[in-house]
């Protein structure tokens, strides 16, 4: 994926500003130290929306604070207000391994703020047939092999939060609460072909039909491509 793109392009800007926005509204005031931790944030284009965080990916670029994998974070005990996770979660292989270790680093009240794939009735169509990351509903478990850091299922959130909704509340409700918030994004992120894939048409274009799919209300969910939500340490 080419994100040097992103800052060049009125589409692609919009959306990560608008990601990076509904992120920063799932930390929101639970920050009392400022100690914010962005995990797989490649080229740290949070700092294009004004979001002093942390940055860590485990692979090398310009602007990382530490490299390291989600699993085995450098961080003491209850040290931490919040992790960020802008299309990461489907990434990690040992997404409970990630999650204990999150509970371990963060606070009490701190939170784990998550934008991912949503499962829209569009979005399941094209992230299974169109896209180039693999969409498996039916995995056995939430873990898979991974050999290279673009391995995933983007299809993890709905396995974990809907499919084996009662699993994740009987694994993890006693140690998070979960909090979905709105879902984001809609047919202009098709027609854009996201970042790996521009198409020719105008990022100017694209991001008017942004700011008039955000203007919808939920009616619209099922066309949009992305959701935010929250884990609260409790």
């Amino acid at each position: 994926m080419n994100h040097r793109r992103v800052p060049d392009d009125a589409y692609l800007s919009a959306m990560y500003q608008l990601a990076y926005g509904r992120l920063a509204d799932v930390v929101g005031d639970r920050v009392s130290t400022g100690r914010v931790l962005e995990i797989g944030s490649g080229l740290a284009l949070a700092r294009l929306s004004g979001h002093d965080w942390w940055h860590s990916d485990v692979v090398s670029s310009d602007g990382l604070t530490l490299q390291n994998v989600a699993e085995r974070l450098p961080f003491q005990d209850d040290s931490l207000d919040a992790l960020v996770l802008k299309d990461t979660w489907h990434h990690i292989p040992d997404i409970e391994g990630f999650l204990s270790e999150a509970h371990r680093v963060l606070r009490v009240g701190g939170v784990i703020a998550v934008f991912d794939p949503y499962w829209g009735v569009l979005a399941r169509f094209v992230y299974r047939f169109l896209h180039q990351e693999r969409w498996d509903t039916r995995a056995k478990g939430w873990s898979f092999d991974s050999e290279d850091p673009w391995d995933s299922n983007q299809a993890l959130t709905y396995v974990m939060l809907r499919r084996d909704q009662h699993v994740f509340t009987a694994r993890w409700g006693n140690r998070f609460a979960l909090t979905e918030y709105r879902r984001h994004i809609g047919p202009s992120f098709l027609l854009s072909g996201g970042v790996s894939r521009r198409t020719a048409i105008s990022g100017r274009l694209l991001r008017r039909m942004l700011q008039w799919e955000e203007r919808r209300s939920t009616w619209f969910d099922h066309l949009r491509f992305f959701h935010v939500f929250g884990l609260v340490k409790r």
